[in-house]
């Protein structure tokens, strides 16, 4: 057990410590291309994106979480049969997208250039090997930090040297798809079963029944993340947009690594030990747990009171207002790292259908309450709406869990709560002892 448990340890360091190398490579990807390109050319880079990721998601059939569950999921047949449907879903993804880039040109008044070019995302990431999938099943965390790392550290070099070549929206675009290609080039390169086009009928169906749940759930994934930029690109100015877009992909930060924990260790684990008992399980986890949600408040509230220091030092005035933006996305944050947690645990039980139906509530609450919050408050309205919907999945997936007799860790959750906001207190009152005033105060 001890062993276990000391093996558990190492690849949640491996974890966090190579996405601490993953969020430095982005906040200075970010903060290089935020001075050399304008508010409305990210404006423009967050609606392709939310656009592009969107018709992934909404078509993904859970792949990875199919490699890590099924018992079959490291034979070469299973693979070759997973990597085919792959490739033929990311060939139908581009030519739908590709077909309703005028559409969405129309609609968003961007060029369709950029949805014809962003069109070829899918096809390009559904090139990628399934090596990275066994890593995921074997729980390979320090092999998957460094691939990880390795493809972001190119991908960070590709985008600032374009950037710097010509300072248009295309450096973006053209930096995401060869970012792709580079990833899927470096994922060859993983030790792994040659591969061949492989149609196994009773694999695929397999794949498929599990898939249609975490195609919902990944439905509820994509509205949390993606719908507030869809909305606002109607409803506020590109370059009001590309602020907002920077200070949602620092917020974004925390739930990615969550979501990489939780996929990448937690589900793999319960899914690997479910036949234990709970008290084995929970004495192999709850360490982990409680460690990553305790660093991960501290780190929160301590970014989200000196938001607006950070922002004003490393950002120039054009994206001062990222940083109350930043302050108040935070706490969607927070709420969406506990969820996180508790969906690893459904997931790892097999009970893809628990996610799903919290992911359709989240959905149903953010696009109700979004609207109704820009209408009476403006943008501070809607981003305070996205907590609400992160709320109701979390507290979807605590019912369910407590009916089904799984471990939810609820005290936990509560405990690390408590923590999070007794350590934003304390900094609140140094700030009003210095005679500063609340992070979340709008720029005048």
């Amino acid at each position: 057990m001890t062993a276990i448990r000391t093996s558990i340890t190492a690849k949640f360091l491996w974890t966090t410590g190579g996405y601490a190398a993953s969020i430095g490579v982005r906040f200075l990807s970010s903060v290089v291309l935020a001075r050399l390109l304008d508010p409305q050319i990210l404006g423009i880079i967050v609606i392709a994106q939310a656009v592009r990721v969107g018709t992934e998601l909404l078509t993904d059939v859970g792949i990875e979480q199919n490699v890590v569950s099924n018992r079959d999921g490291d034979q070469p047949r299973f693979l070759n049969t997973a990597w085919t449907l792959q490739l033929i879903r990311g060939l139908v993804v581009s030519l739908a997208l590709a077909a309703i880039a005028p559409l969405l040109s129309g609609f968003y008044q961007v060029p369709v250039g950029v949805f014809l070019a962003v069109s070829l995302a899918p096809l390009i990431n559904s090139l990628t090997s399934t090596s990275i999938l066994s890593l995921s099943r074997n729980v390979d965390a320090k092999r998957r930090s460094i691939f990880e790392m390795t493809a972001e550290g190119a991908g960070l070099v590709i985008n600032v040297s374009l950037a710097l070549a010509m300072p248009t929206m295309w450096a973006p675009i053209l930096g995401l798809l060869l970012g792709l290609a580079v990833r899927a080039i470096f994922s060859y390169m993983l030790p792994h079963q040659p591969h061949r086009l492989t149609w196994d009928k009773a694999y695929a169906m397999a794949i498929i029944r599990f898939g249609k749940w975490i195609m919902l759930a990944s439905l509820g994934f994509y509205a949390s993340m993606y719908l507030d930029r869809l909305y606002l690109g109607r409803v506020v100015s590109l370059a009001v947009l590309g602020v907002y877009g920077l200070a949602r992909s620092i917020a974004d930060l925390p739930l990615i690594l969550a979501s990489r924990l939780a996929s990448q260790i937690i589900f793999p684990a319960i899914a690997a030990n479910r036949n234990k008992s709970a008290a084995s399980e929970h004495s192999e986890l709850t360490k982990v747990r409680l460690l990553f949600l305790l660093l991960t408040a501290l780190a929160m509230a301590s970014v989200m009171s000196w938001s607006d220091v950070a922002i004003k030092i490393l950002y120039d005035k054009r994206y001062h207002d990222a940083a109350w933006m930043l302050c108040l996305l935070l706490l969607n944050s927070w709420v969406g790292v506990l969820a996180f947690m508790g969906e690893a645990a459904a997931l790892g039980h097999s009970k893809p259908h628990v996610v799903s139906v919290a992911n359709v509530l989240r959905i149903a609450a953010i696009a109700i309450c979004l609207p109704l919050g820009f209408w009476r408050f403006g943008l501070p309205g809607a981003i305070l709406a996205l907590p609400i919907g992160e709320v109701s999945r979390y507290l979807t997936i605590q019912v369910a869990a407590k009916k089904m007799g799984l471990s939810a860790n609820l005290r936990q959750d509560v405990g690390a709560t408590v923590f999070f906001l007794l350590v934003l207190g304390c900094w609140l009152l140094i700030r009003s002892a210095l005679g500063l005033g609340p992070p979340w105060m709008l720029t005048a």
